[in-house]
Order: C-alpha cells, then structure tokens, then sequence
C-alpha cells in the first residue's frame, strides 16, 4: 500500500464517521489514527531506503537522497499533519545572563532530624503498631518505645556500685552518730570547757548530716536502678513536624544508642548546592536567583533564590559552596536528586534564541530542525549559548526569520530515517 493511498483511506474514514460516531467507535478512531502515524513513517523511511536501490536507473525527483545534517528531505503535508509537526520563527529576544552550574538538592537542615534510642533496649510499640515509611507525623508524637535493657557487665556494675553506696551510707551513719555523742557530752560541760570547742562540735554534726544524706541518695537512685532493671522505658519523640523518610524500628528488637531509627523530613522547601569556581564567585554574589532543571521533569524548571554563599574555598576542586532555596510544596524535588543551575546575574541581553524543545542531540553536538519549504526540512547543525527558562541561545548555524520546528521533532527525526 503506498502512502498516498494510505492517506485516502484516512480521509474516507474520518469523512464517514464524522456525522455520527459513538464512544467506542471514538476510540477506535484514535487508535486508526495511531496505527496510520506509524505506517506512514514506516512508509516515508521505505520510501527513503528505495531511494538507494535499482542501480540500473536513474534516481527519479520523488526519491530521497541519504540523509545527513545539512541535506533536505521532504516530508507530505498529510505526514506533517499527522505527526503533530509546528514550527516557529528564530528571533532575537531578550534573555538573562546566567551562569550553569551542577548541583544537587538537599534538605534544609533544621526540616531534617533523625531519632535514636537514648539508651540500649528492646523497641515497643507506643500505639497499635510502629509507625512505617512514608507516614505524616507530628512534632512531640511518639513513634515508638525503648525498654532499657542492661548487658552482664553493666549488671554487675550496678551491684557493685550499689554494694559501696549501702557501705558509705553506714560509714556516714557511724560518723553522724559519733558527732552527736561528742556534742551532747560538750554541751553538758558547758561552764567548764571553752565554747569554742561546742561550737566546733556543732559543725561537725552539721557536716556529718550532710554527708549521709548524700550517702542515703546515691544509695537510693542505685536501688531505683537495680529495682528497675529491665523495666524502664523510654519516649522515642518526633522532633519536626513531615514525613518519615526512614523507619528502620521493629517491635521487640533490640537497639542501640550508634544508629538511628527514624528519620522525619518537611522537604515543602528544600535547598540547591550548587559549586561554582572561585573565579565565578562576584558573578554569583550579584545574583537575584536562579533556575533549577532535572532530567526527571524535562522541558520544566524551578524559580530559586539565593541563600548563602559560602566563606570557604575547596582546597581540590577551588570551588566555593552557594546554596539556593526553593519552594517544594509539590514535592518534586528530592534531597539526592542532580540538577542544573542556571544562575542569573540580573542582566538580560538580546540574543537569537529558539525553544529547548527545538534542540535535538545527536553523538555530542547540537542540531535544529529548518522547515525551508512547505514539505522540506533541513536537519542543521548549531553552536548553543546559554539558557534562560525555556529559550535557549543559538550563536551559529541560525539567522533570525527561519522557520524552526518545535513540535513534533522525535517523530521527525523518525520521519527523517535512523531516529537518532
């Protein structure tokens, strides 16, 4: 079947199904149209390969040449229609200045916390169940619960020390008791002894009441400790208001102080560091913000501004540490993720410029598609500038007024043979 009568048949469908169409019957409209957009680049790249067979004739003006950068090829008003081609015109425009540097995104870090057990034990639930991944808390919730647990040696410890506690508090008892004896017999003396000697006696009894009520303290947090071995228990406590990120506690396992067990994040603003050269640090200190783009949502960019911009220099790479804050109420940028950012220096110049989605990548340089005739294309080499939003500079291989495409180009490029 040849492309035009491919076409025909698209139109006699579509004229006789316009009047009267019913919801299925739409859809499979849809899918004819699909299905008709892949026959005809299968045929337009047919047509193309037959253009280098029958080396008996002559090459007749219907048949293609082989394609590279810089040669034309023709694509039927009809195929353009269906592959959802548009062009627009280069033109010069007015674009800021900016500086490209790589980044990655990371949380602020008062919106980051992680929470650990404060001492040894096994993990309890404080609810029905251990909070899991993913799950919104609240600042001061409880996650979960830590029942202290002690090792044999701390066991021991505890014993001995409270061992010596009870030995203290009998020594001190002794030692009050004598004091007081010493008193009573100084005070029945008075009139014979000096009253220097009652009054020295009266501050020895005052010392040594002092020091076995310390005695009987420390004896008595010991003797809690011993009586509590096992069954004290301690709040694990959501520092932050966000989401658990990490929720590493499982009912009855038994954990330790080193590593953590929660960690809860409001990533509703993140920040950017990017690294710049020393030698760009004025450029970026004149900053008013800066544009953020990841692969995960091309042809899309983030508005940030300028945060802080650090007092230190790396030693390996001579680069300084700039941070930019951006607002992530939807969630899109996550703290690991690479980016771009295109620093603005609050100058805008006029230069040619064409949209992003009219660059085409092709084995490390740049080309854009030339619509040169009705049904003639041209895949053209370019030198890029720099990029301001979604409008990037074209320095050379582009005059102002040519028609570019900036819609349609990866069926284009399908259309055009090889799809690279």
């Amino acid at each position: 079947m040849t492309l035009s009568k491919v076409l025909s048949a698209r139109r006699a469908h579509d004229g006789s199904q316009r009047s009267e169409r019913p919801a299925g019957l739409r859809i499979q409209g849809r899918a004819l149209s699909v299905s008709l957009s892949v026959m005809c680049l299968g045929l337009l790249a047919s047509s193309q390969a037959h253009a280098h067979e029958g080396h008996a004739q002559a090459p007749s003006a219907q048949q293609q040449q082989p394609i590279v950068p810089g040669v034309g090829f023709t694509v039927p008003k009809e195929t353009q229609f269906l592959l959802e081609v548009r062009t627009q015109r280069a033109a010069v425009r007015p674009l800021e200045s900016r500086l490209v540097a790589p980044g990655k995104v990371v949380p602020r870090t008062d919106r980051y916390a992680q929470v650990s057990a404060p001492v040894p034990g096994r993990v309890l639930a404080s609810g029905a169940s251990v909070p899991l991944v993913g799950q919104r808390v609240k600042r001061g919730e409880v996650l979960a619960l830590v029942q202290q647990s002690l090792s044999t040696s701390e066991a021991t410890g505890l014993s001995t020390g409270y061992i010596q506690a009870e030995a203290e508090v009998s020594r001190a008892q002794a030692a009050l008791e004598q004091a007081r004896r010493d008193l009573a017999r100084l005070e029945s003396l008075q009139g014979v002894v000096a009253e220097k000697e009652v009054q020295q006696a009266r501050l020895t009894v005052s010392t040594a009441e002092q020091e076995f009520g310390r005695a009987k303290a420390s004896r008595d947090v010991l003797s809690g400790a011993r009586q509590g071995q096992g069954t004290a228990r301690f709040p694990l406590v959501a520092p932050i208001d966000g989401v658990l990120v990490e929720a590493r506690a499982t009912v009855g396992e038994q954990v330790d102080p080193a590593r953590p067990l929660f960690a809860v994040l409001d990533a509703s603003v993140v920040w950017v560091e990017a690294r710049v050269y020393e030698g760009d640090v004025a450029r970026v200190e004149g900053a008013s913000g800066a544009l953020v783009d990841t692969p995960a949502y091309g042809g899309q960019h983030f508005a940030a501004r300028l945060y802080n911009v650090g007092q230190l220099v790396d030693e390996s790479t001579r680069s300084v540490r700039v941070l930019f804050e951006v607002d992530n109420r939807e969630g899109r940028l996550r703290p690991g993720m690479f980016v771009d950012v295109a620093i603005g220096e609050g100058g805008k110049r006029d230069a040619l410029a064409v949209p992003v989605s009219a660059v085409v990548k092709e084995e490390g340089r740049a080309f854009v598609f030339i619509h040169t005739a009705p049904e003639a294309f041209e895949l053209r080499p370019v030198v890029l500038g720099g990029r301001d939003g979604e409008w990037r500079e074209v320095r050379q291989g582009l005059k102002a007024g040519e028609r570019v495409v900036v819609g349609g180009v990866p069926a284009l490029r399908m259309a055009r043979g090889g799809g690279r």
